[in-house]
Protein backbone atom coordinates (compact mmCIF):
# COMPACT_ATOMS: atom_id res chain seq x y z
CA UNK A 1 0.00 0.00 0.00
CA UNK A 2 2.78 2.34 0.62
CA UNK A 3 3.62 2.12 -3.09
CA UNK A 4 0.11 3.25 -4.02
CA UNK A 5 0.21 6.21 -1.63
CA UNK A 6 3.52 7.34 -3.05
CA UNK A 7 2.10 7.12 -6.57
CA UNK A 8 -0.97 9.18 -5.59
CA UNK A 9 1.20 11.73 -3.84
CA UNK A 10 3.54 11.98 -6.77
CA UNK A 11 0.64 12.58 -9.20
CA UNK A 12 -0.79 15.25 -6.86
CA UNK A 13 2.53 17.03 -6.82
CA UNK A 14 2.57 17.00 -10.66
CA UNK A 15 -0.96 18.42 -11.04
CA UNK A 16 -0.27 21.97 -9.84
CA UNK A 17 2.69 22.21 -12.21
CA UNK A 18 0.51 21.05 -15.13
CA UNK A 19 -2.31 23.48 -14.25
CA UNK A 20 -0.11 26.55 -14.05
CA UNK A 21 0.82 26.60 -17.78
CA UNK A 22 -2.86 26.07 -18.66
CA UNK A 23 -3.95 28.99 -16.45
CA UNK A 24 -1.22 31.21 -17.86
CA UNK A 25 -2.20 30.24 -21.41
CA UNK A 26 -5.86 31.08 -20.74
CA UNK A 27 -4.89 34.34 -19.07
CA UNK A 28 -2.84 35.31 -22.14
CA UNK A 29 -5.78 34.45 -24.42
CA UNK A 30 -8.18 36.52 -22.31
CA UNK A 31 -5.79 39.49 -22.28
CA UNK A 32 -5.32 39.30 -26.05
CA UNK A 33 -9.08 39.19 -26.61
CA UNK A 34 -9.63 42.16 -24.30
CA UNK A 35 -6.89 44.16 -26.02
CA UNK A 36 -8.34 43.33 -29.45
CA UNK A 37 -11.83 44.38 -28.37
CA UNK A 38 -10.42 47.60 -26.90
CA UNK A 39 -8.61 48.42 -30.16
CA UNK A 40 -11.77 47.76 -32.19
CA UNK A 41 -13.89 49.90 -29.85
CA UNK A 42 -11.30 52.71 -29.86
CA UNK A 43 -11.07 52.68 -33.65
CA UNK A 44 -14.85 52.66 -33.96
CA UNK A 45 -15.33 55.60 -31.61
CA UNK A 46 -12.58 57.52 -33.40
CA UNK A 47 -14.41 57.00 -36.72
CA UNK A 48 -17.74 57.93 -35.16
CA UNK A 49 -16.26 61.03 -33.57
CA UNK A 50 -14.98 62.13 -36.98
CA UNK A 51 -18.41 61.61 -38.49
CA UNK A 52 -20.14 63.54 -35.75
CA UNK A 53 -17.75 66.48 -36.01
CA UNK A 54 -17.77 66.50 -39.79
CA UNK A 55 -21.57 66.61 -39.97
CA UNK A 56 -22.17 69.37 -37.45
CA UNK A 57 -22.89 72.90 -38.61
CA UNK A 58 -22.81 75.98 -36.40
CA UNK A 59 -26.11 77.78 -36.02
CA UNK A 60 -26.51 81.24 -37.51
CA UNK A 61 -27.44 82.62 -34.07
CA UNK A 62 -24.29 81.30 -32.38
CA UNK A 63 -21.93 83.95 -31.04
CA UNK A 64 -18.46 83.88 -32.59
CA UNK A 65 -15.78 82.22 -30.51
CA UNK A 66 -12.25 80.98 -31.01
CA UNK A 67 -13.57 77.67 -32.34
CA UNK A 68 -17.05 78.61 -33.53
CA UNK A 69 -16.64 77.29 -37.04
CA UNK A 70 -13.58 75.34 -38.14
CA UNK A 71 -13.55 73.73 -41.53
CA UNK A 72 -10.98 72.08 -43.75
CA UNK A 73 -11.50 71.57 -47.42
CA UNK A 74 -9.35 70.28 -50.24
CA UNK A 75 -11.80 71.68 -52.79
CA UNK A 76 -13.91 74.80 -53.07
CA UNK A 77 -17.39 74.50 -51.54
CA UNK A 78 -20.50 76.04 -53.03
CA UNK A 79 -21.22 79.28 -51.18
CA UNK A 80 -24.44 81.19 -50.78
CA UNK A 81 -22.69 84.49 -51.54
CA UNK A 82 -21.01 85.38 -54.83
CA UNK A 83 -19.42 88.52 -53.29
CA UNK A 84 -18.65 89.70 -49.78
CA UNK A 85 -21.70 91.14 -48.02
CA UNK A 86 -20.84 93.23 -44.92
CA UNK A 87 -24.44 92.94 -43.73
CA UNK A 88 -24.61 89.20 -44.48
CA UNK A 89 -24.37 86.40 -41.97
CA UNK A 90 -20.85 85.68 -40.74
CA UNK A 91 -21.23 82.00 -41.69
CA UNK A 92 -22.18 82.87 -45.29
CA UNK A 93 -19.19 85.20 -45.55
CA UNK A 94 -17.02 82.42 -44.03
CA UNK A 95 -18.11 80.06 -46.83
CA UNK A 96 -17.25 82.69 -49.46
CA UNK A 97 -13.92 83.35 -47.70
CA UNK A 98 -13.11 79.63 -47.63
CA UNK A 99 -14.09 79.17 -51.27
CA UNK A 100 -11.95 82.07 -52.46
CA UNK A 101 -8.91 80.92 -50.47
CA UNK A 102 -9.30 77.36 -51.72
CA UNK A 103 -9.64 78.51 -55.33
CA UNK A 104 -6.55 80.72 -55.00
CA UNK A 105 -4.57 77.94 -53.29
CA UNK A 106 -5.30 75.55 -56.15
CA UNK A 107 -4.70 78.07 -58.93
CA UNK A 108 -0.94 77.52 -58.72
CA UNK A 109 1.51 74.99 -57.35
CA UNK A 110 1.74 74.91 -53.56
CA UNK A 111 5.29 76.30 -53.67
CA UNK A 112 4.23 79.38 -55.64
CA UNK A 113 1.25 80.38 -53.46
CA UNK A 114 1.97 83.59 -51.56
CA UNK A 115 -0.02 85.67 -49.11
CA UNK A 116 -0.58 88.19 -51.92
CA UNK A 117 -2.17 85.47 -54.09
CA UNK A 118 -4.58 84.72 -51.23
CA UNK A 119 -5.40 88.33 -50.38
CA UNK A 120 -5.84 89.27 -54.05
CA UNK A 121 -8.45 86.52 -54.37
CA UNK A 122 -10.29 87.88 -51.33
CA UNK A 123 -10.14 91.46 -52.61
CA UNK A 124 -11.51 90.22 -55.94
CA UNK A 125 -14.52 88.80 -54.06
CA UNK A 126 -15.22 92.16 -52.41
CA UNK A 127 -13.41 91.80 -49.07
CA UNK A 128 -11.87 95.09 -47.85
CA UNK A 129 -8.06 95.14 -48.02
CA UNK A 130 -7.97 97.61 -45.09
CA UNK A 131 -9.67 94.98 -42.88
CA UNK A 132 -7.12 92.27 -43.77
CA UNK A 133 -3.99 90.97 -42.09
CA UNK A 134 -1.68 88.20 -43.23
CA UNK A 135 1.46 86.44 -42.12
CA UNK A 136 4.75 86.71 -43.98
CA UNK A 137 5.76 84.50 -46.89
CA UNK A 138 9.07 83.65 -45.21
CA UNK A 139 10.11 82.48 -41.77
CA UNK A 140 12.58 84.45 -39.63
CA UNK A 141 15.28 82.15 -41.08
CA UNK A 142 14.36 83.37 -44.61
CA UNK A 143 12.83 80.01 -45.55
CA UNK A 144 9.52 79.61 -47.31
CA UNK A 145 6.76 79.63 -44.69
CA UNK A 146 5.06 76.21 -44.33
CA UNK A 147 1.73 77.95 -43.67
CA UNK A 148 0.23 81.27 -44.66
CA UNK A 149 -2.43 82.86 -42.47
CA UNK A 150 -4.88 85.50 -43.72
CA UNK A 151 -7.65 87.27 -41.82
CA UNK A 152 -10.50 89.67 -42.53
CA UNK A 153 -11.98 91.69 -39.70
CA UNK A 154 -15.79 91.88 -39.78
CA UNK A 155 -17.84 94.02 -37.39
CA UNK A 156 -17.71 91.70 -34.36
CA UNK A 157 -15.71 88.73 -35.62
CA UNK A 158 -12.78 87.64 -37.73
CA UNK A 159 -12.56 85.32 -40.70
CA UNK A 160 -9.26 83.48 -40.37
CA UNK A 161 -7.83 81.24 -43.06
CA UNK A 162 -4.67 79.19 -43.21
CA UNK A 163 -3.05 77.70 -46.29
CA UNK A 164 -1.01 74.60 -45.43
CA UNK A 165 1.71 74.26 -48.03
CA UNK A 166 2.55 70.57 -47.39
CA UNK A 167 -0.80 69.32 -48.70
CA UNK A 168 -2.15 72.52 -50.32
CA UNK A 169 -5.17 72.46 -48.00
CA UNK A 170 -7.04 75.39 -46.55
CA UNK A 171 -8.47 75.61 -43.03
CA UNK A 172 -10.85 78.41 -42.08
CA UNK A 173 -12.34 79.63 -38.84
CA UNK A 174 -14.77 82.24 -37.58
CA UNK A 175 -13.33 83.71 -34.37
CA UNK A 176 -13.62 86.64 -32.02
CA UNK A 177 -10.99 89.37 -32.39
CA UNK A 178 -8.19 89.55 -29.84
CA UNK A 179 -8.17 92.30 -27.17
CA UNK A 180 -6.37 94.75 -29.46
CA UNK A 181 -9.18 94.42 -32.02
CA UNK A 182 -6.92 92.64 -34.51
CA UNK A 183 -7.55 89.16 -35.81
CA UNK A 184 -3.99 87.79 -35.86
CA UNK A 185 -1.49 87.68 -33.03
CA UNK A 186 2.09 88.74 -33.74
CA UNK A 187 3.55 90.56 -36.69
CA UNK A 188 1.45 90.78 -39.78
CA UNK A 189 2.27 92.23 -43.18
CA UNK A 190 0.21 95.12 -44.58
CA UNK A 191 -2.09 94.18 -47.46
CA UNK A 192 -1.37 96.22 -50.58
Amino acid sequence: MSGVKEEVRSSESVRPGRRRPRIVAWAVVVVLVLVSVGVIIFAGTKDLAGLAIGNTKPSAAAAPSASAAVTQAPSAPASALARFDPSGADEANLQLFKGQLTKAAHSASADSVTAKVLTDALIGAGFDAAAMQHSGDQTSAKLQAPTLTVSVRLQNSCLIGQFIRSDASVATELAAPIETGACLIGQSVPVK
